[in-house]
């Protein structure tokens, strides 16, 4: 039991302002600064000295409540900003928001563009020298077309979901981010003549459920150099675009992926071990962690896959499953999602195959 009195004492006003503002960050702007402010005293002024401020639907949607917001805060830097836009009305004061923002240190950035109208990112965001992560996700395919030249020296991670990279910005956007470690790009409109991911930094690449435009370039040298580069593959509906870069002898020539850690493989099937997926294992002899996972390949066709990849041969002789030899030994973990739907009977030949080759320290096999 307590002690008497310990019971009406108020613990959780009491903690440092650090860490209140890290408890209250993902609540929305005009809950901390209204409703928190009547529990007492104490929490009247904790929004205002805050350096992180998240406008939801709701507030994202008042002009004078967030004009109000960031001009009565207190005199400190603003680390942190997420913005939840629904309406196209709301885009010119949101701009003004963002601007203000940026001017006042901003670190992280968290965009979710839910209007069936484009956003139109301003050329501020490409040129701020404080930024270290932005994440912006679209309903709609948002265009990133900087006029000016882009500067961010400190960009460590970039996440991008439904976004459209116009060629003529590519090399804008590769040259202003020497810092990049994580890229994820979602959904995606890629054009595979001028996409660059040069930054030797990168150690962490995500490519799923892209859209692809024009050729890949004849050495492929800029992608195959990302993906050489990257600690941690994640890719997803990217198969076509391997075995293209596999086909071009002089992109693969000396191929080794020695700095690859983990790789995510989206979408599988058993005949993958004799393509796409075979091109990785082979050279990637420092592999600690491979996911092969069925869920978003199904999730992507609606829980059915089209004949023509259900009805693709499978590698069977004498009625058993045949795995190629160069496949990565003594990984640290091996996990595996697959369907119930398919031949339950091969895919467990499969499991057996997979922990005989790789000898996993830990392997796990979830059934959906």
């Amino acid at each position: 039991m307590p002690p008497r009195g310990e019971a009406g004492r108020d613990r959780l006003s009491a903690l440092p302002d650090d860490l209140l503002h890290r408890i209250l960050r993902p609540l929305d702007a005009r809950q901390v600064a209204r409703d928190l402010s009547l529990l007492s005293r104490r929490w009247r002024r904790v929004w205002a000295s805050s350096p992180f401020v998240t406008f939801s639907q709701s507030s994202a949607r008042s002009e004078r409540f967030g004009n109000n917001l960031l001009l009565l805060r207190d005199p400190v830097d603003l680390h942190a900003l997420s913005i939840d836009s629904l309406d196209r009305g709301n885009f010119f004061f949101q701009h003004r928001w963002l601007r203000h923002a940026l001017s006042r240190g901003l670190r992280v950035l968290e965009l979710t563009l839910r209007s069936s109208s484009p956003f139109q990112v301003p050329d501020c965001l490409f040129a701020c020298a404080t930024l270290e992560e932005i994440s912006l996700s679209s309903k709609i395919t948002e265009v990133l077309a900087p006029n000016s030249e882009v500067s961010l020296p400190r960009l460590k991670k970039l996440h991008l979901e439904n976004v459209c990279i116009v060629p003529s910005a590519m090399e804008k956007l590769n040259s202003g981010w020497p810092a990049l470690e994580d890229l994820n790009l979602s959904r995606c409109l890629l054009d595979l003549g001028s996409f660059k991911v040069s930054s030797e930094t990168v150690k962490s690449l995500s490519i799923t459920d892209c859209t692809y435009a024009g050729y890949l370039a004849p050495y492929a040298s800029d992608l195959v150099a990302a993906l050489c580069n990257a600690q941690r593959l994640e890719l997803f509906r990217f198969d076509l675009i391997l075995q293209d870069v596999m086909q071009k002898s002089a992109a693969t020539e000396g191929l080794s992926f020695s700095n690859l850690e983990s790789l995510y493989v989206g979408e599988w099937l058993v005949t993958d071990f004799y393509n796409a997926l075979a091109f990785f294992t082979q050279c990637a002899p420092n592999l600690a962690a491979l996911a092969l996972d069925q869920w978003k390949l199904y999730q992507r066709f609606n829980w059915s896959l089209p004949s023509h990849m259900s009805g693709e041969k499978k590698p069977i002789t004498d009625g058993k499953v045949r795995l190629l030899s160069t496949l990565p030994k003594n990984i640290e973990k091996l996990w595996i999602r697959l369907s119930k739907g398919d031949d339950v009977e091969e895919f467990r030949q499969m499991r057996s195959l997979l922990k005989e080759k790789t000898k996993p320290r830990e392997m796990e096999v979830v059934w959906f």
